[in-house]
């Protein structure tokens, strides 16, 4: 993939698709997950006070992609982009994420086992919809951080795979990492999104 300077000094942006006990078939009922209260929503957890995202906004200031690899999430992003400027508007104008599907724990292992828990209670084998991360909280941050760098995508929505022990792990492992190195700085939203499950406010230590 090529790397698109301009592009890089772009804000990253980190948002979450938070439905139900989580994204995959099985989450629900399965031990440790619970349902969200209230009605499944979409947040950007990144603060950007010049560029506040809204999928409802019109002229649409960002757009959501599904994507099998990295090249097509990229060679997407061109498109849009490409038919932006056909219709006389700023690209940059536009923020473009890729859904990212994603089951994370403080070891990879953890993490694997628990996907594997879940497919097993399928009848039929999962196809993820869109790019997929299985792994730890800084193994996902370092993806993020590299999507963007790439010039594959503005940034991403996280779909967590499980809930709410995801959305712990990236609150408390995964956006610290990206705000340590100068990415990102979490939004308000993320002690909403925290509320949705009961979880309390929690103080955000800087990843090492």
């Amino acid at each position: 993939m090529s790397r698109d300077n301009a592009f890089v000094s772009r804000p990253l942006r980190v948002a979450v698709e938070l439905t139900g006990s989580g994204h995959h078939p099985a989450a629900e009922g399965a031990a440790g997950t619970r349902p969200i209260n209230g009605a499944d929503y979409w947040v950007d957890l990144t603060a950007d006070s010049t560029d506040q995202l809204d999928l409802t906004s019109f002229p649409p200031n960002v757009v959501r992609i599904r994507a099998a690899d990295l090249r097509e999430a990229q060679q997407e992003r061109a498109r849009i982009r490409a038919e932006i400027v056909a219709d006389g508007r700023d690209p940059d104008s536009v923020t473009v994420l890729v859904d990212l599907e994603v089951l994370i724990a403080g070891e990879a292992r953890a993490a694997r086992k628990e996907l594997a828990l879940l497919d097993s209670a399928l009848d039929t084998p999962r196809t993820p919809v869109s790019l997929q991360y299985i792994g730890t909280p800084v193994g996902l941050a370092g993806l993020i951080a590299d999507i963007q760098a790439a010039g594959v995508a503005d940034g991403v929505t996280l779909l967590p795979l499980s809930l709410p022990r995801v959305l712990e792990q990236l609150v408390d492992g995964t956006l610290p990492w990206l705000e340590q190195r100068g990415l990102v700085t979490s939004a308000e939203a993320v002690d909403e999104a925290l509320r949705r499950f009961d979880l309390p406010r929690v103080e955000r230590v800087l990843a090492s």
